[in-house]
This record gives structure tokens, C-alpha cells and sequence, in this order.
């Protein structure tokens, strides 16, 4: 009686380890052999250690019907690779095939600054030819009287500055450096720029340096 009862222990060991093997992964039911157990239990049954068998028992077959359904989806997957070899066979046009994949696959997460167009424009900015060649332009000096300016007559250059400031005023409101936009001639830029300061020490033109903005 004693020796039933070290074999139902030992029985309800290996149950429990099957079944943890089996959750693991370690095993699969389909490659193990469930008969030896059940003839163990067989063996190990008593009038004392009935209602204990019986529990064990159920584990036992509860061991079966997973195997069972191991089984079943083995069958099932190749009915269901047959079934697909045959209508690969069929020739489906591509559009078909898509479709059916359609929703097999899991969408990809993009995050905006690690999507792949700017891990691709980040590649290509690096791939840049740090060692391109480039050409400076040395701006033509230009010889100019420095004082000009005072050699003119002051009602001259007072006539010069008013005429400067009726050209000009058409335009303002505007940024500082529009109003030499269209002077090509350094000197004539470096004449008007004179003036320019003088008619804002007369307040004749305003300037805002926070908007860089010269108005009336």
C-alpha cells in the first residue's frame, strides 16, 4: 500500500512537471507519451488512495485533451497549407494575394523625428562632400574721395539730402537696408547713406531699431 502511494506521488510529480514544460515551451504534447502514465495510475490504485487517484487522474487527462487539441491544429494547419498550395496553383492575380494578406500585419509605430524620410534626409546631409571646393570673392575696392561731402556747398548738399529724401519717402514704411536696394555704385550707396543719417538727426525720417524699420 505504501509502495501505491510513493508511485501516486511520483505520478502527480511528473504531471505537474509535464505541465510546466509544456507552458515553458520546453515540450510539446504531440512528442510525448501520456500512456505510460495512465498505466501507472493503473497500477498505483487502491481502495485507500482512490479519491487521491482520482484527482490525478483528472490531471492526467487534462494532459490528453491538450494533446488532443495539439493535435487538431496540426491538422488544421496543413488542411490549411494544402488548401493554399492549391490556390497558389489556381494562379490569383497579385491583387488578390494582397488582399488576402491585407490585416496580417502589424502597423509600425512612427515617431516624426525618427520616421525613416528623416532618418533618410539625415543620411543624405551626412553623405555631403565636406570638402567641396568653393570660391571666395574679394569685393573690388573702390577708391573714393573721404570728404566729398564737405567739399560741396552746404546749400548743395542740403539740396542733395532733399532730393534723396523725396526719392525715398515713397517707400517708407521699410526695413533699413531696402532703401539702398536699388544702388548698385558704392559711392553712390556711401553719398546717400550720409544723408540718410543726417535727416534722422533732423527727425525728417524716424527709425525703430526693435523692427529695424525706418518710417515718417
Amino acid at each position: 500500500m505504501t509502495d501505491s502511494n510513493n508511485l501516486l506521488e511520483e505520478i502527480q510529480k511528473k504531471i505537474k512537471k509535464v505541465h510546466q514544460d509544456v507552458l515553458e515551451g520546453k515540450i510539446s504534447l504531440l512528442e510525448y507519451q501520456l500512456v505510460p502514465i495512465f498505466n501507472q495510475l493503473k497500477d498505483s490504485l487502491n481502495i485507500s488512495n482512490i479519491n487521491q487517484t482520482s484527482k490525478t487522474y483528472i490531471e492526467a487527462c487534462e494532459l490528453l485533451d491538450k494533446k488532443f487539441e495539439e493535435l487538431k491544429a496540426l491538422l488544421n494547419s496543413l488542411d490549411e497549407e494544402k488548401r493554399f498550395q492549391e490556390y497558389l496553383k489556381s494562379e490569383p492575380e497579385d491583387s488578390e494575394i494582397l488582399e488576402l494578406f491585407s490585416g496580417c500585419w502589424l502597423k509600425t509605430f512612427n515617431l516624426e523625428p525618427l520616421s525613416y524620410t528623416f532618418l533618410e534626409s539625415s543620411k543624405e546631409r551626412l553623405m555631403v562632400d565636406k570638402t567641396s571646393s568653393f570660391t571666395i570673392q574679394h569685393l573690388q575696392k573702390v577708391e573714393i574721395d573721404e570728404d566729398f561731402i564737405l567739399k560741396l556747398p552746404k546749400h548743395k548738399f542740403t539740396e542733395k539730402m532733399l532730393n534723396f529724401y523725396e526719392k525715398i519717402k515713397k517707400k517708407l514704411p521699410c526695413k533699413f537696408n531696402e532703401v539702398f536696394e536699388d544702388m548698385e555704385n558704392q559711392i553712390q550707396i556711401y553719398e546717400n547713406f550720409i544723408y540718410l543719417l543726417h535727416l534722422l538727426q533732423l527727425k525728417k525720417i524716424k527709425y525703430q531699431p526693435d523692427t529695424d524699420t525706418l518710417y515718417i
